[in-house]
């Protein structure tokens, strides 16, 4: 599993600067505020994952993120670039290279990128073969993803010239689908270990092949390969292959169960191939990394040889060419968790205005009929023969109702009809939330 660190960041001089732009008789706690918001910019300025951990890391992080927030509210009438404030910070793999923007919402978005970057370093910190270890892993993986998601949220409102590569569209694309991904081998490698049906493990292998590819895809541009980190290519690249090949391993299983010998073949042949390339790709990594590889390869080599035989000597099937096969069916697990702490409402400054007065009685004209205006436009109502107010939508289904058809969601993933209805109560209906739930791993 991979993480990313932190960005480092030059010291601002916040309280001399925006210290005299603070009217004492307008905002008598300016004046503390900037003293804080100054405090607390060097202190980030001073973290490191390894000296003060990735969870202080993260924390300190959202308590700035707060203040940052605020002073940019506070100093909204203010132009940074008029009180020459710059803002600068290094890329995250080549410190050497940086940008300095006077916008305080490029300072937002520097801190939410590490505040991203503590959670996947945490994610990675936890102990997968433990249950609690696996079901932290997979709630920072999708928690990055979901900082990193504000990041580029925060990036298409601003109208900078220039980034570091590490704050590109492309790489936070990129980043936010292996945070996803790795979230999703979590629940892969759960439902692995619990001895899960076959053809669910399929679906969450294939939804990991999808978005292993996507972030190599977006990482192997040619400006992105000059910048990050070379073995990081090569980790997303291992992942690829792999899951290209365990989709089709569990697949296979499929077509013995419904006599398909032939494409039973096809795809555990494919399966042998695309983990062949995968153990060759990592032969120079540590041992412990090559380990799953390995043991992916042997197991669908085991697999083929002994379809392949029983094809050739009992059912005689034509091996038809894999891409003639159905497309797989991916089961997404996942998605990117946007932390509370990450809303953050503008500081209160004055009393909130009156309520507006109650709006005066409609007129009746002289025929009887009302006009009624409340967002529908002019609607004439009245006696026989006038137009009439259109009926109230059609209710939503009922909870049984929509129990019923998640039931069916869930049993085509493979778990049993009693286990899907009683967690699709619990999760209140959401299918999503009730396969998390069957497979003990936050959603």
């Amino acid at each position: 599993m991979l993480a990313f660190n932190v960005k480092s960041t030059a010291p601002v001089p916040l309280a001399k600067v925006l210290g005299p732009a603070v009217d004492q008789a307008k905002w008598t706690a300016g004046a503390s505020f900037v003293q804080e918001l100054d405090a607390w910019r060097k202190k980030i300025g001073q973290l490191r994952f390894s000296t003060q951990g990735p969870a202080q890391c993260r924390d300190g992080a959202l308590h700035y993120y707060k203040l940052v927030t605020h002073a940019e509210h506070h100093f909204r009438g203010s132009s940074l670039k008029e009180l020459k404030l710059l803002f600068r910070w290094h890329d995250t793999f080549n410190p050497k290279l940086s940008v300095a923007q006077p916008d305080w919402r490029f300072e937002r978005a520097a801190v939410l990128f590490n505040i991203a970057a503590s959670l996947s370093y945490l994610a990675t910190l936890q102990d997968r073969g433990d249950p609690e270890g696996m079901k932290l892993s997979c709630k920072y993986f999708q928690e990055a993803a979901g900082a990193i998601s504000e990041v580029r949220s925060v990036s298409r409102e601003a109208a900078w010239v220039e980034y570091t590569p590490d704050m590109t569209n492309e790489f936070l694309q990129a980043i936010e689908s292996l945070m996803l991904a790795q979230a999703q081998k979590c629940f892969y490698e759960k439902a692995v270990a619990d001895g899960r049906p076959h053809a669910l493990i399929a679906k969450l292998a294939a939804e990991c092949a999808a978005l292993y590819a996507e972030a190599w895809l977006k990482l192997s541009t040619p400006v992105l390969q000059e910048s990050i980190a070379g073995e990081w290519l090569a980790i997303v690249d291992w992942n690829r292959q792999l899951f290209d090949g365990v989709q089709n391993f569990y697949a296979a299983s499929i077509h013995a169960a419904a006599n398909e010998y032939g494409p039973q073949v096809s795809r555990l042949t494919h399966a042998v191939n695309k983990c062949a390339e995968a153990v060759n790709l990592c032969r120079k990594a540590a041992p412990e990394l090559q380990a799953q590889f390995k043991a992916a390869h042997a197991m669908a080599r085991d697999a083929h040889a002994k379809a392949k035989h029983d094809n050739d000597m009992v059912y005689f099937e034509k091996v038809p060419p894999l891409a003639t096969l159905p497309k797989l069916q991916r089961a997404a697990m996942v998605k990117p968790i946007k932390l509370p702490e990450l809303n953050v409402e503008p500081p209160e400054e004055q009393a909130p205005a009156p309520p507006p007065p109650e709006p005066a009685p409609a007129e009746v004209a002289e025929s009887g009929v009302a006009t009624v205006t409340a967002g529908m436009g002019s609607v004439a109502m009245g006696g026989e023969g006038d137009a009439l107010m259109p009926g109230p939508p059609p209710p939503p289904p009922s909870f049984d109702e929509a129990t019923s058809a998640g039931v069916d969601d869930l049993m085509a993933m493979g778990f049993g009809r009693e286990a899907a209805q009683a967690a699709l109560e619990q999760a209140g209906g959401s299918v999503q939330e009730a396969s998390a739930l069957l497979l003990q791993v936050p959603p």
